[in-house]
């Protein structure tokens, strides 16, 4: 766990450094946008997706380098994702990674304008991405615009707000987040691949592997958020149950949400045997977000 550790530290600085100098600077003009935009990604993530398109990268045999712009990519739309998710009129929440989010800083329009900028930008770095002999450009900028876009990040999102208040089926909370979580996380890691030129196989496992984690994921995540403290999080602690939003401890129990999370694990690292001791990293990892504490 000790070398797991120095890995994902090593590997956020990576992507901390590469996004330093992929965004613009705070002081270029119109300055307050981009100071905004730089407050929201550099409040301290975990950077757990752009990592992921690492790791995917290595497991196919791919270049750190060329797999750094769709990893960067994917960590501004999650955070441009993190900034609108926290208006006033979505989840309304005050606080992301510790700090105070962006409309409690910036206010509500410069937040709406900083999400936009932000994933408009990620499309401008993802064009950085080398092309490969199976992958090209147009591949690419597809896969990443498909997942942002109205049938998975934002169709997710809409399935959780008119899903507020309401009693949901297991089925119905699984679609919001196979459209939200599941879906950027499996994008991260295909996007990987495809800088690795991998194989239809290869592409195929990360897909299956990404999935599953996700939802394993959400799942850890919907468990803290009515375990942990407002301080361990860095977010609202208990703000689903407070808004009345569905979440697998809600409608299964919290006990068998631990289960769930188990078995979606397990399902995913089943996954990776195409890839023999290369997906090692990726397994850790896996195992990693598992064992997050309950």
């Amino acid at each position: 766990m000790s070398d797991l550790k120095d890995y994902l530290k090593a590997q956020q600085k990576s992507v901390d450094t590469a996004l330093n100098s992929f965004l613009p600077r705070a002081k270029v003009r119109p300055a307050t946008i981009h100071e905004a935009m730089r407050y929201s990604i550099f409040a301290g993530g975990k950077r757990l997706r752009p990592i992921l398109t690492l790791a995917a990268a290595e497991a196919c045999g791919g270049e750190e380098e060329a797999a750094l712009p769709p990893a960067c990519a994917v960590e501004i739309m999650h955070t441009y994702s993190l900034v609108h998710d926290d208006l006033p009129s979505m989840d309304d929440d005050d606080l992301r990674r510790g700090r105070p989010t962006s409309h409690k800083v910036y206010g509500e329009g410069m937040a709406v304008l900083t999400g936009d900028a932000l994933l408009t930008e990620a499309f401008t770095i993802l064009a950085e991405t080398p092309p490969t002999k199976r992958y090209p450009l147009k591949e690419i900028l597809l896969e990443f615009s498909i997942c942002g876009g109205s049938r998975k990040l934002i169709g997710g999102q809409v399935l959780d707000l008119e899903g507020e208040g309401k009693n949901l089926s297991k089925a119905q909370l699984v679609r919001i987040h196979e459209n939200k979580t599941a879906a950027l996380l499996t994008t991260s890691l295909r996007l990987g691949g495809m800088t690795a030129n991998a194989t239809p196989r290869q592409l195929e496992a990360l897909t299956d592997f990404g999935y599953n984690l996700g939802l394993a994921f959400q799942v850890i995540d919907d468990i803290l958020d009515v375990t942990q403290s407002t301080e361990k999080l860095g977010k609202t602690a208990g703000k689903d149950e407070a808004v009345d939003k569905a979440t697998y401890p809600s409608i299964i129990g919290l006990e068998k949400s631990k289960k769930e999370a188990q078995r979606l694990t397990k399902k995913s690292l089943a996954s990776l045997s195409v890839f023999g001791k290369k997906s090692s990293r990726l397994e850790e990892i896996a195992h990693y977000l598992l064992d997050r504490e309950y």
